[in-house]
């Protein structure tokens, strides 16, 4: 008697995953689908914008996007963890703004990386911006691992609740419970770091705003050295 319920669920869960094998695979289906713009997602590493227009840096506007996108996805990923049947209803919108949010991060350190080459940084202002640059490419590699193992958390969901996608090989690896319950605490790991992660990089980006230790080639910030971005110095004051 015992055994007989978990034998049942486990021939319905095989006989579906069969009848997804047999019908074809749907290439259609929304886990495909969101890995394949995953993918395209990385063709925005190459793009280097150093202004956008007039002459402005295009790195502190680019930067609000992945400060807000990453904070919002890896919260709802919390949330999903322990709602797990809003994978299944919210998962596709999730994923979707963790994909824009990963793209963000690749633009942004993209036009990050031209700005701190074309304000020729010396010093104490160098090695701040090389440990804001180091933290930021630790957080892509991060979240890159969030974005996917989000998406696979997806489809492990639809198809151990019966829906199998008829590609036999993830079939069979997703479909145990098991696994899916493996893969929301990994997600919720990837949160807690990917959160962290993103304090640290603004964190840094900020102190060197603020201290004034970035310096342009030619004379450097309007307040001059130790003066926040844009704040004119005691001095200039006094003149």
């Amino acid at each position: 008697m015992t055994y007989r319920p978990l034998l049942a669920s486990r021939t319905v869960s095989t006989e579906s995953i069969g009848a997804g094998a047999s019908s074809g695979v749907d290439w259609r289906r929304a886990e495909f689908v969101l890995t394949l713009l995953a993918f395209i997602g990385f063709f925005t590493l190459p793009i280097r914008l150093t202004t956008i227009y007039d002459g402005l840096p295009a790195h502190p506007l680019f930067v609000h996007v992945p400060v807000v996108l990453i904070p919002t996805t890896i919260v709802a990923a919390i949330v999903f963890t322990f709602r797990s049947d809003w994978f299944a209803r919210y998962g596709i919108a999730l994923a979707l703004v963790s994909i824009a949010a990963m793209s963000s991060v690749f633009i942004t350190m993209q036009a990050g990386a031209a700005l701190r080459s074309a304000l020729n940084l010396q010093g104490p202002a160098a090695k701040l911006i090389s440990e804001h640059s180091r933290a930021a490419h630790i957080l892509a590699v991060v979240y890159v691992v969030f974005t996917a193992t989000l998406i696979v958390t997806f489809a492990s969901r639809r198809i151990s609740g019966g829906m199998p996608t008829g590609l036999a090989i993830v079939d069979r690896l997703l479909a145990p419970r098991s696994i899916f319950t493996a893969l929301r605490v990994a997600l919720v790991l990837l949160s807690i770091g990917a959160g962290y992660m993103v304090f640290r990089t603004g964190d840094l980006g900020a102190k060197a705003v603020w201290e004034g230790r970035i310096q342009a080639g030619h004379g450097g910030l309007p307040g001059g050295a130790g003066q926040p971005l844009g704040i004119p110095a005691p001095e200039a004051e006094a003149h």
